[in-house]
């Protein structure tokens, strides 16, 4: 008897509703012998009662919502962190309404090892999600700064985060406000680093560590009072209080 193909994991938001429905009523009928029909291959209908109810990361996550448009980064690791440990129905494709703001949060404190660990407890068949593979990939990159390609998966995860059949459309609205925070908080980091390690840098360097063009670069350049030379393309810092590390020439 030919084997049917794996099911794919839920990506709609009716799919990822009836995943963690099934799994509640898996779970609450555990040791009973379910009737099934002739043509039902297994499967249970579920009742009215029953189809209503939500887990625990259905239900916590509008607080982590609220606390996304908050800016409230250390409030949503604090309950997320807690709940997801003490959480039930560990294998429910639901538990990434919890894991992808608390990954995100985390990656806007630039806190990057609590978000591997996250990551890395979660199930096989929840990890193999593509949006767990899309938060893993932009964490690979930013532990190991890998400048344009941070921001490129950056915005492959907004992008995901903003289509139709994202899973969840609060979900994908609040996958989007922390991607920007943590792309803001990345250069703002990035920004710091590159004023205390060159004593100058070519604009086309600054660009790639930046992830922007040239007009925006040399905008915080001047509000920052770096110096440029338009004629070698050269932007110096202005921290001269700080000892230069490296100084960086064009084509480098």
């Amino acid at each position: 008897m030919a084997q049917a193909p794996p099911t794919p994991p839920p990506m709609s938001a009716t799919e990822l509703r009836d995943e963690a429905r099934d799994s509640i009523i898996a779970s609450s009928t555990g040791s009973s012998d379910p009737t099934t029909s002739p043509n039902s291959s297994g499967s249970l209908e579920p009742s009215p009662q029953l189809s209503a109810v939500q887990d625990i990361y259905q239900q916590v996550f509008p607080q982590l919502s609220d606390l996304a448009e908050q800016r409230n980064f250390i409030g949503i690791t604090n309950i997320a962190e807690h709940h997801d440990l003490n959480g039930s129905n560990d294998k429910s494709h639901s538990r990434l309404l919890l894991i992808a703001p608390l990954v995100l949060a985390y990656m806007v404190l630039d806190d990057l090892t609590p978000a591997q660990h996250a990551l890395a407890r979660l199930p096989e068949n929840v990890s193999s999600h593509p949006l767990s593979h899309a938060l893993a990939a932009l964490l690979a990159s930013a532990l190991e700064r890998k400048y344009e390609n941070t921001y490129a998966r950056a915005q492959e995860l907004f992008k995901m985060s903003q289509q139709s059949d994202f899973p969840d459309p609060r979900l994908g609205k609040t996958v989007g406000l922390l991607v920007n925070d943590f792309l803001d908080a990345f250069r703002k980091n990035t920004f710091t680093l590159v004023s205390r390690a060159f004593a100058c840098l070519h604009v086309t360097e600054a660009q790639k560590l930046l992830g922007l063009g040239q007009k925006e670069v040399l905008a915080i350049a001047n509000n920052n009072r770096w110096q440029f030379d338009a004629t070698s393309g050269i932007l110096r810092p202005s921290n001269a209080s700080l000892p230069p590390l490296v100084a960086t020439k064009p084509g480098m």
